[in-house]
């Protein structure tokens, strides 16, 4: 018997136009970027910068927090 472990990842953004997922890791951060249709240069050490032509899109898919927020999410992952 196969079993098939199926996990959703969750958008989150800022309104500084910085974008992340939970769960957090490089890897579903550029899963995250082709499944949102974001190019590659739009990437940033840690997370992704929506384009501005794109912000309203974009945020109707995430989950919409503050800038700490983001922050806290990065560095619980980058320090565990």
């Amino acid at each position: 018997m196969v079993f098939s472990y199926i996990y959703f990842m969750q958008y989150y953004c800022d309104n500084g136009r910085h974008l992340i997922c939970v769960p957090y890791s490089i890897e579903n951060l550029h899963k995250m970027a082709r499944e949102l249709g974001i190019k590659p240069c739009w990437f940033h050490k840690n997370h992704y910068d929506i384009p501005k032509r794109r912000i309203k899109e974009i945020q109707a898919k995430c989950v919409v927090v503050t800038s700490k927020e983001i922050l806290s999410i990065i560095k619980s992952v980058e320090n565990s």
